[in-house]
């Protein structure tokens, strides 16, 4: 029996691992140039029948109609979208699984919630599909008539303001509201939207936010009057809201609103980064989007953002709402 010097099992070692290691490469760009070839999970950070929840299953389905993919939704619902992004996290960056981000994950990391996943540290920005608009309106028989009655009653008393998520959007839309237009409220949080309407149409607080979308048959039933809109310009898309005044136009920096988009985890391949943006954007420009936006009313405020637009929308938001966090001494 030949018998091999440590040298020459060294040496073949060395070989065995680089072939090894070779393959492993070869097969790794073959599965990136391939991609996708295998259902791209969405995850939902909140719970089935919530804007959110809609939303994807519908980006999703014409994602999947207008490409070679499948894309699957999956709800991961709990602590205001942290269960979904933490789920999200522990996945393999391999781009088979991208997250739905609102607001709600922003102010998360800005009053540190999670110590174990953050959404500008561990995930990058993939896309901006859609935005909505926030209004502060009253009841139709309120005594307050238009925004100056507004902000004259914010001055002379305490103006209470129902929305939803204490410590979330809503809360820093009003707190900002109220910081910049230099009143005094107070935020009466629900659980649900139906709930702030039936608040502020009962009387139970003086106005209410929630976003253009979910106002407008309200206005045009005659049930409510809106006041002004938390945007840098007016409505003029909708005929109820073509003379409801902007907070630009009223002197005041207050443009909060809601958005969704979506994100990967840090590390996917670029190539991987490139396709989904994309597919992202390639239904996002067709006709079955376009319709489903203008029949939602999610197409009256900032739609579609590439990667670094995003990113740079995200940074922004980030700083704005850790600024307004500190205002509500919650940080």
């Amino acid at each position: 029996m030949i018998k091999k010097s440590p040298i020459l099992l060294i040496i073949l070692t060395i070989i065995l691992a680089g072939c090894s290691a070779k393959g492993e490469s070869q097969n790794e760009q073959q599965s990136i140039a391939d991609f996708p070839n295998q259902t791209v999970n969405v995850v939902i950070p909140f719970g089935e029948g919530s804007a959110s929840d809609a939303f994807v299953r519908q980006y999703a389905k014409i994602m999947t109609e207008h490409s070679d993919a499948n894309f699957q939704p999956i709800n991961k619902n709990g602590s205001g979208g942290l269960l979904g992004m933490l789920y999200s996290y522990q996945q393999k960056n391999d781009g088979y699984t991208i997250l739905e981000v609102t607001p709600s994950q922003i102010i998360s990391d800005t009053l540190d919630k999670s110590k174990d996943v953050k959404l500008l540290d561990d995930f990058e920005p993939l896309a901006q599909i859609q935005s909505d608009i926030y209004v502060l309106s009253v009841a139709e028989n309120s005594s307050i008539k238009d925004y100056d009655d507004l902000i004259a009653k914010g001055k002379s008393g305490t103006l209470s303001i129902g929305g939803v998520s204490p410590a979330g959007l809503d809360d820093f839309a009003i707190s900002d509201f109220e910081q910049k237009a230099n009143i005094d409220t107070e935020f009466i949080p629900y659980s649900s939207g139906s709930e702030v309407k039936a608040a502020a149409l009962g009387g139970e607080v003086d106005v209410y936010l929630d976003k253009v979308g979910n106002v407008v048959d309200y206005v045009k039933s005659k049930k409510v009057r809106p006041l002004v809109i938390f945007n840098n310009k007016r409505i003029s898309e909708i005929e109820e809201f073509k003379q409801v005044p902007s907070t630009k136009e009223k002197g005041l920096d207050v443009n909060i609103g809601s958005w969704r988009g979506f994100v990967i985890k840090k590390g996917a391949p670029d190539e991987v980064k490139q396709k989904l943006s994309k597919q992202l954007k390639d239904a996002y420009e067709t006709d079955d989007y376009k319709t489903y936006a203008k029949n939602n009313l999610v197409d009256i405020g900032e739609g579609y953002l590439g990667p670094d637009e995003f990113g740079k929308k995200l940074e922004t938001e980030y700083d704005k709402f850790e600024t307004i966090s500190k205002d509500l001494n919650i940080n």
